[in-house]
């Protein structure tokens, strides 16, 4: 009699699950959705504290250099603005701009008009300041995050140089571009204060009487808009825009430059010990970015000056009639300063504007002292 078995069991015959595991998918997708928004709240967080580093250090800096500021200014638009010439405008019915030196400017400018006259225009240039330094910072590590995308994909195309040279150079080309497109971003936003700062520092009356704007702003703005409309506000724009790129560009993205060279130095130098890899933005002393700061506030400024002094005497034309106008525009203007001044034409109070650079380094290395103070 045959003994019957009973069949074995395959582990292949056992009921097998092939259905998804739904609960891990949602798990990972919840995750990875909070991990998104957790990115941007940090990206968000960090624009802000980014924009107020900015804007203290710029109202800090401007503040501290106003009365330099206007000295430089009353010299640079001297001509323009000189009751005896051709180019006469508005703004100096009330009062002859003062000649001479900067410190005779500067006495003055205190005999006659009082120890607050040097922080006439203040208001709005801190506005302006704020804006601007908040809005340079933030835009200028956003068009970095831009543009490191094609540094990156620019590092596979063939070269002979070595590595750790070609993401030095990309470093510098990313600080000087992003530097200047956030420069050119926040001049077309600011530029209607900066106009305005720049009239009311030409206001060279004593008294509420002999002051052509003596509410400030407030009349700066009725006047202008009264006559010429939203475009007076942006009398010299065009240049101004194409300065304020190159400007901002070697400000913010030299400076940057600067310090990357600094480090990248110290990193690879045969000297340095093993850990100056590691070598932070921190890691450097307060004197050598202070340093790095006025180097480049200097370049900057005196490169960019002859453009700053064109378009300021283009600013002071605007609420006058168009045939009664001595620039036609830009061009116009720069051929006749070089013609009827010659090249010192442009640089009228560069003397304080190179001593007023020493607010352009406070600005810079103010940023990184309040970032620090802030955590960014």
């Amino acid at each position: 009699m045959t003994r019957m078995t009973p069949p074995a069991t395959s582990t292949n015959d056992a009921p097998s699950n092939s259905s998804p595991p739904v609960n891990d998918d949602n798990n990972l997708q919840r995750s990875s959705t909070s991990l998104r928004k957790e990115r941007r709240r940090s990206l968000v967080q960090a624009s802000m504290r980014d924009a107020f580093a900015g804007a203290a250090a710029g109202a800090f800096a401007k503040t501290a250099v106003a009365p330099i500021e206007r000295v430089k200014l009353l010299m640079q638009l001297r001509v323009s603005a000189s009751g005896s010439s051709s180019s006469c405008v508005a703004t100096c019915r009330a009062g002859d701009v003062p000649g001479g030196s900067a410190l005779q400017v500067a006495r003055s400018v205190y005999e006659t008009q009082g120890s607050l006259a040097f922080w006439r225009g203040n208001t709005p240039n801190v506005v302006r300041q704020a804006g601007a330094a908040a809005l340079n910072f933030m835009l200028m590590d956003w068009y970095k995050g831009a543009i490191s995308p094609i540094m990156h994909w620019s590092l596979s195309l063939p070269s002979n140089r070595n590595v750790e040279d070609r993401v030095k150079r990309r470093k510098l080309i990313s600080s000087f571009l992003s530097g200047g497109l956030a420069g050119g971003t926040t001049t077309t936003f600011l530029y209607p204060i900066e106009f305005m700062r720049t009239r009311l520092a030409m206001d060279v009356g004593a008294t509420k009487e002999t002051r052509l704007y003596p509410r400030g702003m407030r009349d700066v703005f009725l006047g202008i808009w009264k006559s010429d409309g939203i475009k007076g506000f942006y009398q010299g724009y065009g240049i101004a825009l194409s300065g304020v790129m190159v400007y901002r560009a070697l400000h913010l993205g030299g400076y940057d430059a600067v310090k990357t060279e600094i480090m990248h130095r110290r990193r690879y130098s045969e000297h340095a010990p093993r850990e100056a890899a590691r070598t932070t933005d921190m890691s450097l002393t307060m004197s050598e970015r202070f340093a790095a700061a006025q180097i480049v506030s200097i370049v900057a400024g005196t490169l960019c000056y002859p453009i700053d002094s064109v378009r300021r005497r283009l600013m002071m034309q605007a609420g006058q009639p168009l045939d009664e106008r001595l620039y036609r525009n830009s061009f116009d203007c720069f051929r006749k300063v070089f013609v009827n001044e010659g090249i010192q034409g442009f640089f009228l109070g560069i003397g304080p504007n190179l001593i007023r650079s020493f607010g352009g380094a406070v600005l810079l290395v103010g940023y990184d002292v309040f970032k620090g103070m802030i955590g960014v």
